[in-house]
């Protein structure tokens, strides 16, 4: 897929690898290699939590971190133990708010503050509320334990109002939640639900409405001045990514062709084109190499059906993705992953 300059993507703060190294750690490793390609130190992190990270290089150290410490919920372990504490200013505005509903929608506002090109919002619906997480740059394809770690960290920020036993109505995860992974433990009786356009949590009524105990405006007030000053810090979204986030959530609609996507980004197909052209890259090839990026991906998960794999990246039938794959790589998705994981 089209590459972006290394300094041109969007980034995270260090806050965010808050209890990681010591995780590694306690799984018999060491950090230092796997924060390498950061071009970060422990030390480093623990001295500027406020320095920007690179968010695709993040992303791949938490698969690398889970990977390593052979722990598949390692996301929803960091999230839920360290809740807020990944949020840092963001959870102070929940906590001073007047009531939860107000604080999570004023931290959705505030996020890019932690996190650029990333989409946080809370939707009321049918008397709840959906809160809502994703990464809107498509060129970061394996992101399951981000998503988990973002949940996690936001369940955690909930329950420091509701206690620790609080559950949300659902999850909903962009990958797949099949195959009999292992959940946390306080987690169990929530309903989760998997290949969904946004990683998400549902809240009720009730917990909205709560009143916060630790409510204050003034000190709200002065945390949102503090945030002010580092969402005029964040990037500006890069095209690419964004055109290859829209093309990802047209498959998951089943609607992959280029008008639908154009009309997301308030454009006609051809000022799509034109404009992808002067970025020096075609439509075709980039829906066609995300198509096979996802492909490959989906195909590491055993538990998933190739007939779900064809829908889920906008094929009418499994014949037709079947054929693109061999084209790809000269084996069928059947004999790739038997491969795989003979290998």
């Amino acid at each position: 897929m089209a590459a972006a300059p290394a300094d041109a993507g969007p980034r995270v703060r260090a806050a965010a690898t808050a209890g990681l190294c010591a995780a590694i750690r306690r799984a018999g490793a060491e950090p230092g290699p796997l924060l390498d390609p950061l071009s970060v130190s422990e030390s480093a992190i623990d001295a500027e939590p406020l320095s920007w990270l690179d968010l695709a290089g993040y992303c791949q150290l938490l698969e690398q971190a889970a990977n390593r410490c052979g722990n598949a919920t390692l996301g929803w372990d960091l999230g839920l133990a360290q809740g807020g504490g990944l949020l840092g200013e963001v959870a102070e505005v929940v906590d001073t708010a007047p009531t939860l509903a107000a604080g999570l929608a004023m931290a959705a506002h505030c996020f890019a503050a932690l996190q650029e090109q990333t989409l946080v919002a809370l939707e009321h619906r049918n008397g709840g509320a959906v809160l809502s997480y994703q990464i809107r740059d498509g060129r970061i394809l394996r992101r399951r334990q981000d998503a988990e770690l973002s949940l996690g960290a936001l369940i955690g920020l909930v329950r420091r109002t509701l206690g620790p036993h609080w559950r949300p109505e659902e999850i909903h995860l962009e990958h797949d939640a099949q195959g009999g992974r292992v959940w946390p433990a306080s987690l169990h009786a929530t309903p989760v639900y998997g290949a969904q356009r946004v990683n998400a949590i549902v809240l009720s009524g009730q917990a909205l409405a709560t009143v916060m105990p630790g409510a204050d405006p003034c000190r709200q007030a002065m945390a949102l001045r503090r945030i002010a000053g580092r969402l005029r810090e964040q990037r500006q979204e890069d095209f690419i990514g964004l055109v290859l986030q829209q093309i990802r959530d047209a498959l998951v609609d089943g609607k992959p062709g280029i008008a639908p996507v154009a009309r997301r980004l308030g454009l006609s197909g051809p000022a799509l084109y034109r404009k992808l052209s002067a970025c020096g890259v075609d439509y075709s090839d980039l829906q066609r190499d995300l198509r096979r990026e996802l492909a490959l991906g989906r195909l590491a998960e055993p538990s998933v059906p190739l007939t779900d794999i064809a829908l889920r990246l906008g094929y009418s039938e499994l014949s037709a993705f079947s054929r693109a794959f061999r084209c790809w790589t000269g084996l069928s998705p059947q004999a790739y992953r038997h491969r795989g994981f003979a290998s």
